[in-house]
């Protein structure tokens, strides 16, 4: 299956997100934009996430990781998260299955 390049933006309850490259129905990047804290969540892939602006607080599990533009983030699968900006945070994610 071929991978599809295709902004996509959408408000959220946190702010906006946008699918950046999907195969099929399944995102593989995604930009989101934090104005509001967001909800616990979790993923059955791998996600990385690299800050493009601003900062905050990634809650991955019971850890509390303080962020800031560049700085970058792993959370395994199937672990609640999520984010906690400190005014304004964008992040850049890209999901990777686990490995079998």
């Amino acid at each position: 299956m071929t991978d599809v390049v295709h902004p996509t933006r959408r408000e959220t309850s946190f702010g906006w997100m946008e699918v950046t490259v999907a195969r099929g129905d399944e995102p593989l990047v995604e930009r989101l934009g934090f104005e509001r804290h967001g909800r616990a969540h979790q993923h059955d892939m791998w996600e990385h996430c690299r800050v493009v602006s601003g900062g905050g607080t990634i809650v991955v599990g019971d850890q509390r990781v303080k962020v800031k533009a560049g700085d970058t983030c792993q959370i395994p699968p199937r672990t609640d998260h999520w984010m906690e900006p400190e005014g304004w945070m964008e992040i850049v994610l890209m999901y990777t299955h686990p490995s079998a």
